[in-house]
């Protein structure tokens, strides 16, 4: 068994989520009678968006992170926890027993929950982000040596999110138009209670009249408002914070190169992003023909979801926007911020992916997904700087990273800084029976009422995202 999941485990990090996604596309498209040539028309065209999303994020977050770490070593605060980012975790995650072992029970666990009903996402075909469950069992493994607990723990955590990536899934695919689609990425979706909930308080306070989102901006501003001159006027308020001591100095032609680089670079993204969104959308074209013509064939109509990744959303104007104006913000947060020990650096530029949630449930309102994101993300600090120590352990122990010097740890500031994923962790770290009890208890109660009410979730969000329009 161990041998056949390292294999599997192999084969996902030899072929990556471009070439295992489109495949499992076509095989769904096959089973739900599309034709070949479409099922691999629209494999090819997923694949093709995947790998276009990946050149473009990958080639932008080349461009901002220098720049981001210029706003670090500008500030001068010597603070311990290293971030590395989500990219290495995702590295360590998948080379610890437990991922390696997880990632099967996953596998098996998301098709089959799906195939008989128990969900409508289908969260097998974003397989890639499991490793956000592994990084939180391999750490209870390193405190408890105990396997059995780490495997129900990260069970657990599953069941959660896929109950609440099924309650998001239609406003996240309404908002970023991704018709039949939904994202599961563990570590975006753990926040979406606290979205609601906060977008629901920040109704109350006014926040609705608050304009400011990309349309908004657009309709005042004309061609100053549109995508391209927001990711101009943004990427260059970064590039001029981060280069902002050398702007006059010495080294200033360097500097203004590089402050203007990040905003031409930026608006690149604004105008190049939906272009790839696009190609990567028409994939699920004949998916969704065929399911239509199904379904109509059918007396039992039955809507579902296809998890796709999380860099679909990613260069959505407003989720871009938001995301890129919160890295000064928690950068500056990181430092004053008691009992933090963390700089978060290389997963600031992941902000876009982590604030998707925020944005499609606040329908785009940028002031209340900077609101939201701020309150979140800043307990997520104090909770990756406690983490940090067992992170480090982890790391060391698959080899796969070596301290930089003594009294430094490292660690994911993009993964750890999740308050709920937390919760689950300390609750299982206790081993208290009754506590374990009580949060499988709370997520049957909250399933069963889902269940029940699962219109009414969806009219809520719908008629709540509606309150939020640009006339």
């Amino acid at each position: 068994m161990e041998a056949f999941l390292n294999t599997l485990s192999n084969i996902f990090g030899a072929f990556g989520s471009g070439i295992i996604i489109p495949i499992i596309l076509f095989v769904l498209g096959k089973a739900m009678g599309v034709d070949t040539k479409k099922a691999f028309n629209s494999a090819l065209l997923c694949g093709v968006g995947l790998t276009g999303f990946n050149l473009v994020i990958n080639s932008y977050m080349g461009i901002i992170a220098p720049i981001v770490q210029s706003m670090v070593d500008n500030a001068g605060v010597n603070l311990p926890v290293l971030d590395t980012g989500w990219q290495s975790t995702s590295i360590i995650a998948y080379s610890t027993t437990v991922g390696v072992l997880f990632i099967g029970v996953a596998i098996a666990l998301q098709i089959i929950l799906f195939l008989v009903g128990y969900t409508d996402v289908f969260m097998a075909s974003d397989l890639w982000n499991n490793y956000s469950f592994m990084v939180w069992g391999s750490m209870l493994y390193a405190l408890t040596k105990n396997m059995l607990l780490a495997m129900a723990l990260m069970v657990v955590q599953l069941l959660y999110i896929l109950l609440f990536s099924e309650m998001c899934a239609l406003r996240w695919g309404t908002y970023y138009e991704y018709d039949g689609c939904c994202m599961t990425a563990p570590h975006h979706l753990e926040s979406f209670p606290f979205a609601v909930l906060m977008d629901w308080i920040l109704t109350k306070l006014g926040f609705n009249k608050i304009k400011i989102n990309a349309a908004a901006l657009q309709k005042k501003l004309g061609i100053l408002g549109e995508p391209m001159m927001i990711g101009l006027f943004v990427g260059l308020l970064i590039g001029l914070i981060g280069e902002a001591p050398f702007l006059f100095g010495e080294n200033a032609l360097g500097a203004w190169g590089t402050a203007l680089g990040a905003a031409i670079n930026t608006a690149a993204i604004m105008a190049v992003f939906p272009k790839v969104a696009a190609i990567f959308a028409s994939a699920f074209t004949s998916m969704s023909d065929a399911y239509k013509s199904r379904a109509a064939a059918s007396a039992k109509d039955r809507r579902w979801f296809l998890s796709v990744n999380d860099a679909c959303g990613y260069g959505e104007t407003n989720t871009l926007v938001t995301g890129i104006l919160l890295i000064p913000i928690m950068l500056l947060l990181s430092f004053v911020l008691p009992g933090n020990n963390i700089l978060p650096m290389a997963d600031l530029c992941a902000l876009p992916y982590m604030v998707e949630v925020f944005v499609c449930i606040s329908n785009g309102n940028i002031a209340k997904s900077l609101v939201m994101g701020a309150i979140w993300f800043s307990l997520g600090l104090i909770i990756t700087s406690t983490l940090a120590p067992t992170f480090t352990e982890v790391a060391v122990g698959t080899g796969q990273f070596v301290l930089p010097q003594p009294g430094v740890y490292v660690c994911s500031f993009g993964i750890l800084c999740h308050p709920l994923m937390c919760i689950f962790f300390y609750v299982f770290y206790s081993q208290n029976i009754l506590l374990i009890a009580a949060c499988v208890a709370l997520y049957v109660v909250l399933y069963l009422w889902f269940r029940k009410n699962k219109q009414k979730v969806y009219d809520y969000l719908e008629n709540n995202a509606a309150a939020y329009t640009v006339e």
